[in-house]
C-alpha cells in the first residue's frame, strides 16, 4: 500500500516512526526534512508492504545469520527468497558504498540494501542514488507471533525511486556541492 502525506508534518512523523524508532542515535533533523520533502514531491515513492506468515526459525535458522537483528534479519532474507534471491545473492553487514546496509541482496538483475529497525536518516537517499529501492524493517511482534496485545506487529517499508528522483536529486546535490564551496579554504 503506496503511503501518501497530505503535509510536510506527516512525511516528517512518516520518516521519524519508520527511520528513528525511537532511537535517539539516529535523531538527524536536517536529513529527516530532506528525506520528507523527497516523499511530498514524488522524488521518492513509499510503499508499506505486507508481511506474509513466516514460520518461526529454529536454532538452526538463526546460526547461519551475522550479526545482531537476525530475527528481522531471517524474515528479510525468507523475503528475498521468495522474489527469487539464492543464498548466495543475501550478504550480511556487507559494505555498500561507504555504508554498512544490515542485508545487501544482490543478483545479477536487482540490487537491494535492507535496513532492520533504525537506522540513519541519509542512508536511504545514498542508497537510492545507486539502486532503484530499499526495505526498512520496523521493530514489532514477529509474524509467527501470534499474542495481539505483547506488542505492534513488525513492519516492511519499501522506499523506491520516484518520478522526480533524478530532477531532485540533481537540484539536492548541486545544493549541496554550493554549500560546499563556501567553506573558506584552510590553505
Amino acid at each position: 500500500m503506496r503511503i501518501l502525506p497530505k503535509t510536510d508534518e506527516e512525511a516528517l512523523d512518516i520518516v521519524y516512526n519508520i527511520l528513528n524508532q525511537g532511537d535517539g542515535r539516529y535523531n538527524d533533523p536536517k536529513n529527516e526534512v530532506l528525506l520528507a520533502d523527497f516523499i511530498i514531491n514524488d522524488a521518492i515513492l513509499l510503499e508499506e508492504k505486507e508481511i506474509p506468515n513466516i514460520k518461526e526459525p529454529t536454532k538452526e535458522d538463526l546460526q547461519k545469520l551475522f550479526g545482531v537483528q537476525i530475527y528481522a534479519k531471517y524474515i528479510a532474507k525468507v523475503l528475498l527468497k521468495e522474489i527469487g534471491f539464492k543464498d548466495s545473492e543475501i550478504f550480511f553487514e556487507r559494505s555498500f558504498f561507504g555504508s554498512r546496509p544490515d542485508i545487501l541482496a544482490e543478483s545479477t538483475t536487482k540490487l537491494i540494501p535492507i535496513e532492520c529497525y533504525s537506522c540513519r536518516i541519509n542512508k536511504i537517499i545514498d542508497y537510492l542514488s545507486r539502486t532503484d529501492e530499499v526495505w526498512v524493517l520496523t521493530r514489532g511482534r514477529p509474524p509467527w507471533e501470534k499474542i495481539p496485545y505483547l506488542k505492534e506487529k513488525m513492519k516492511l517499508f519499501v522506499f523506491r525511486r520516484g518520478i522526480r528522483w533524478y530532477k531532485i536529486f540533481e537540484a539536492v546535490k548541486k545544493k549541496q556541492i554550493e554549500e560546499i564551496k563556501k567553506i573558506p579554504s584552510l590553505l
